[in-house]
């Protein structure tokens, strides 16, 4: 089954140890998987190349020593790479798996991110570049789907060195045509990926993340490539206000020639932060008058005077980018001409400037000239008049400059009030930075530099964060925190091992005494017989002396029963090779004492001892052959008297014939001498045996 383009493949153990459980992502080269890893018992990101480049030999090659250099990298800004491996043609990678989501993610929900914020995230990006270029290897692919932002606001770059392939795959040209809005002009001409083309891919980024687009745009890739090739990039404090020194940095990151550019990462991170340390705390240029100008590319309501945990994790309320459309008086009229200065002036629609026409007043006269007063009246008249305009205008003025004075009182205690309550309210509470994956010295520098005293709060082990690190915080990462106010940070000792000791030999007891303090158990998972090793001992343990392993690993051991018990069987009348086969097989050592017995056939099992019970292998059994009857030497009696003879061979234990050849001739015949014998004397016959004698 081909892992790599399928849906299904959840619940596999990949190479007996990765267990497949959700999909994460599909690429032109390669599958992603969330899985676990059995054996640490951690969450990874399994990366599992198409069957069709894990075809070809020297693509795998590359992609396995690509795969080492980078797991050599020690930047908390890279992503890890654990371990690689192949299974039933599956060529995979095992990577850190970063709960969170990627820069491209954050910007579809953000539309784009303020001028300090987008060279904070940057920085996180090109020191985890530069630590590549420092070990010779080249990104080729930097794009926000690339950096993955942890929810706990960690910034991690991912595919270093991995996006190369074999000029005859047809997967490159469908991997550059998904980057076009990021290659580089020496790329797109095929040339040679260096340092500087990572520069160039990293600026463009730059551009996107403080404009909200990239610069080259197009209907269709050809022209975005072309656009690499010939056009510059333009500054981007053309799409939004921009201090000059952002300007700089993006436009020499950007450069056509490459080497006009920054060298490598580590000089264009040394420039963004400088550039950082210089706009510090320096107000952005005022927008342009335009409206539109000002409502596109105004700054989004939450991008300005977060952290970057705060702006990219999540903890201050995300969305898109705000349109601020131009305010309409809705009482203003279009027709009121402008009026000049020296006179007062009026307003376009939306302003808030005042109207403050001087007051003219015109005198009619109402009556005819014949009807007119007398010259003298008339004076009067206009003095009186004059008069009362003069003291309305002193009236009106005083009333002026009482109202400005109060107005200007009322505004500055409203000031006051308002800034003594965002003092104590918000104003001294600061969001505490990220001090994760730092060492101490560096998390008491970050912690100062943001107004803050970072303090040692001891060590804890840690499966995931490398030891000498910074594990945890308390404030976390993001939280309000009164300026000045203390971290307290502890640091990671990497995970917590034990080194298994000898087992082998010793009682159990024994055995949880040595394991107590090493926070491992001991389970007892079998007992067997052992001719060797005595009952109670352990045999066998199911971890290696010597290996390390985790808080509370389970050992299982086998104990030893002693020699095992065997049946005695009583092979007694039973023939004596059967007896002796028999008993050693069983494992028991056989001593034969052979014996005569008048009884017992030669050959048989006369007795055995011991004869039944049970006893163990190696055990002593005695058993008794019998070698028959025991045999007598016949004596000689020719020539003895008859009565002699029979004496001699009865004395001997033989029975006794005797046979008178010429009886007719002779007496009773004891006084006769015994001519013969049989059996002829000197044979061997047992005892009872009829020995006859002959005489005549």
């Amino acid at each position: 089954m081909d892992l790599s383009v399928s849906d299904a493949p959840v619940g596999r153990l990949l190479d007996g140890r990765y267990r497949i459980e959700a999909l994460l992502a599909r690429g032109g080269m390669a599958t992603v998987y969330k899985a676990t890893d059995t054996r640490l018992d951690r969450p990874v990101a399994l990366k599992i190349m198409h069957a069709e480049l894990a075809a070809d030999d020297d693509f795998v090659a590359r992609f396995i020593n690509e795969a080492r250099a980078v797991a050599q990298l020690s930047d908390p800004n890279v992503v890890n790479v654990f371990d690689q491996g192949e299974d039933d043609g599956a060529v995979y990678l095992a990577m850190e798996y970063i709960h969170g989501r990627t820069l491209r993610d954050v910007l579809h929900e953000r539309g784009r991110l303020g001028a300090d914020l987008a060279l904070e995230v940057t920085e996180s990006v090109l020191s985890a570049l530069a630590a590549a270029h420092r070990a010779g290897i080249v990104h080729r692919d930097v794009k926000p789907e690339n950096v993955l932002v942890g929810n706990d606001g960690r910034v991690k770059v991912a595919d270093f060195g991995l996006a190369r392939a074999n000029s005859t795959s047809s997967k490159t040209t469908r991997g550059l045509l998904g980057t076009v809005s990021y290659i580089s002009p020496e790329q797109a001409l095929g040339e040679r990926a260096t340092p500087r083309s990572d520069v160039y891919s990293a600026g463009i980024m730059l551009y996107e993340l403080l404009t909200g687009k990239t610069p080259h745009e197009g209907p269709t890739d050809f022209v975005i490539v072309r656009s690499h090739i010939d056009d510059d990039v333009p500054p981007p404090s053309e799409a939004v206000p921009l201090p000059p020194a952002v300007d700089e940095l993006v436009l020499t990151a950007t450069a056509r020639e490459a080497l006009q550019r920054y060298a490598d990462a580590a000089a264009f991170l040394a420039a963004v932060r400088s550039t950082r340390a210089t706009i510090a705390g320096l107000p952005l240029p005022e927008p342009d008058d335009d409206p539109e100008l000002t409502a596109v590319h105004a700054e989004p309501r939450d991008s300005a005077g977060v952290t970057v945990d705060e702006a990219l994790a999540g903890t201050v309320l995300a969305g898109q980018v705000d349109r601020v459309e131009p305010v309409e008086d809705e009482t203003a009229d279009d027709d009121i001409p402008p009026v000049d200065d020296r006179a007062g002036e009026v307003s376009r629609p939306g302003s808030t400037r005042r109207i403050d026409a001087p007051l003219s007043i015109r005198f009619t006269e109402d009556e005819t000239a014949d009807d007119a007063p007398p010259a003298g009246v008339r004076a009067d008249r206009q003095a009186d008049a004059r008069a009362r305009t003069a003291g309305h205008r002193r009236t009106e003025q005083a009333r002026s400059r009482r109202g400005l004075y109060l107005f200007l009182f009322v505004l500055l205690l409203a000031i006051g009030v308002a800034t003594a309550a965002w003092w104590y309210g918000s104003g001294r509470w600061e969001s505490t930075p990220s001090l994760l994956d730092l060492t101490a010295e560096q998390a008491e520098a970050r912690a100062e530099e943001n107004g803050f005293t970072a303090v040692n709060g001891g060590e804890e082990f840690s499966e995931t964060v490398e030891a000498g690190l910074v594990l945890s915080t308390e404030p976390e990462p993001g939280e309000r925190l009164l300026g000045g106010g203390e971290i307290t940070y502890v640091l990671s000792l990497g995970p917590e091992r034990y080194e298994v000791p000898e087992l082998v030999g010793r009682t159990v007891d024994e055995a949880n005494q040595l394991a107590e303090p090493l926070s491992m158990t001991i389970r007892v998972d079998d007992e067997v017989y052992d001719d060797e090793v005595e009952a109670g001992l352990i045999l066998t343990q199911s971890v290696a002396p010597g290996e390390e392993v985790r808080r509370d690993t389970e050992i299982a051991v086998t104990v030893s029963r002693g020699p095992e018990p065997v049946e005695i069987e009583d092979f007694t009348g039973r023939p004596a090779e059967e007896a002796q086969a028999a008993l050693a097989e069983a494992g028991f050592q056989v001593n034969t004492v052979e014996q005569n017995s008048n009884d017992v056939p030669a050959g048989v099992v006369i007795s055995q001892d011991p004869a039944e019970g049970t006893g163990f292998r190696q055990d002593e059994i005695t058993i008794v052959v019998s070698l028959g009857p025991e045999l007598i030497e016949v004596p000689n009696v020719r020539g003895e008297r008859v009565e002699r003879a029979e004496e001699i061979l009865r004395e001997a234990g033989f029975e006794v014939e005797v046979v008178n050849l010429f009886p007719d001739f002779s007496d009773n015949g004891r006084g006769d001498r015994i001519q013969n014998q049989e059996p002829a004397a000197g044979e061997q016959h047992p005892p009872g045996t009829t020995i006859r004698i002959i005489h005549f």
